[in-house]
């Protein structure tokens, strides 16, 4: 039989599903945890999974913890020798934060708007979804025989963008694209609610050129018994049976990445800002202050903040009465001296419907047009040498550019 791995990471729940799957679909599936990295390299497999869920509880940015794993450098080994490998829904955010597939590719936040622009709504959504497979030289879409796919989808950052332009083109014609959503026609549309996300040119699943990896955010893997989404694990299964397939692949390394732009932070007297720091411990905080020590191989000192920038004709006490901005059992707003003794730096979402939905919900209630910013504020000590915050900012630990912009 042919030897399917599911790894799984603190917080996935999606990877007992994704073991009756493949089963279903005749692989001889075994679960290994992210470090037992030992016995998955033994194990040998043909078809790695990294199944959906919540690792590392999303802190950073949904799969960017994983995606720092040890395991990660033996996916790469593997992948290169022409392994296939699936990323579903958590999975397709470590494949594209790790960089197996070789592109400028970001999972940014679910967006969904009406035709005039409102926000309908922001974070998880789940529904079902119909997918109509693009490339069809890829192992997941070679051998299907359906013309489209009725599968779930259930995420919070599930859109896929890009702000560069080559691989813009790639989304668009398709080069790199297994599944667009569609209707039960296989008509194509990225409005909402045929695309639920955003994602755009309607990308469900990306892969790389050769097709041997797939990073897909709708689950073809959650049903208790034979559905539509088999169809991708036997196509799977027949193109490894039949050899039909890659053995030299070309992955993504950092170092050929673009490195996050930095930006100036924009100001002025008629802004209000409101920075907030939480009283109890700050689990994300926590978790981005690890990985980054990891990777610079020392101690070091991390804060987190969410900082607004409003615009409107209100003042500072309207807004905190809302109750929108600040939670005073759990929150405090700092002092405008707190970045003094540190670097400071923020990223913010390049499309943010979080905060043009804040701004909509403070202007009916203050009665007045609002607009505003939100920053996630990262402060490292002054005394940090700057390289190390290179190297931290390099990895995109803090932020994807192609989702994410980041400010000093």
């Amino acid at each position: 039989m042919i030897k399917c791995a599911i790894i799984t990471f603190p917080g996935n729940n999606c990877e007992t599903e994704t073991l009756h799957a493949a089963k279903r679909n005749g692989f001889e599936a075994k679960l290994f945890r992210w470090n037992e990295v030992s016995a998955f390299e033994q194990f040998e497999p043909q078809f790695i999974i990294l199944p959906g869920g919540f690792s590392f509880e999303d802190r950073g940015r949904s799969g960017v913890i994983a995606s720092k794993e040890p395991i990660f450098e033996t996916l790469r080994r593997f992948a290169k020798k022409g392994v296939i490998i699936m990323g579903i829904c958590n999975g397709a955010q470590m494949v594209v934060e790790s960089a197996l597939i070789p592109a400028e590719i970001g999972l940014a936040k679910n967006i969904r708007r009406d035709n005039t622009g409102h926000v309908l709504g922001t974070g998880f959504f789940n529904t079902w979804v119909h997918l109509t497979p693009e490339n069809k030289h890829t192992v997941f879409t070679k051998h299907l025989h359906e013309k489209v796919l009725s599968v779930p989808v259930a995420h919070g950052e599930g859109r896929f963008v890009s702000e560069d332009i080559t691989t813009k083109t790639l989304l668009q014609n398709g080069d790199i694209v297994a599944f667009r959503y569609s209707d039960s026609e296989g008509n194509v549309s990225d409005k909402f609610p045929i695309t639920p996300n955003g994602s755009m040119a309607a990308v469900a699943a990306i892969t790389n050129k050769e097709g041997t990896i797939m990073a897909i955010m709708p689950h073809p893997e959650r049903f208790y018994k034979e559905f539509d989404g088999d169809a991708i694990f036997q196509s799977v299964k027949k193109s490894i049976e039949m050899d039909d397939f890659a053995k030299t692949v070309e992955i993504g390394h950092f170092e050929e990445l673009e490195k996050p732009l930095i930006k100036k932070i924009k100001t002025d007297d008629k802004m209000i800002i409101l920075e907030k720091k939480l009283i109890i411990m700050d689990n994300e905080n926590f978790s981005i202050k690890m990985t980054a020590q990891h990777l610079v191989s020392q101690d070091i000192n991390l804060e987190k903040t969410i900082r607004f920038q409003i615009k409107g004709d209100v003042i500072e006490e309207a807004l905190l009465e809302t109750g929108l901005i600040l939670n005073t059992s759990k929150e405090f707003i700092i002092p405008e001296t707190f970045s003094d003794s540190k670097k400071s730096f923020y990223t913010a979402d390049i499309q943010d419907d979080e905060a043009d939905h804040l701004a909509e919900q403070l202007s009916i209630i203050l009665k007045t047009p609002i607009k505003v910013k939100i920053y996630k504020g990262w402060h490292f000590d002054k005394q940090l040498a700057d390289d190390l915050i290179t190297k931290i900012i390099s990895a995109r630990l803090l932020a994807n550019p192609n989702a994410t912009e980041t400010f000093s």
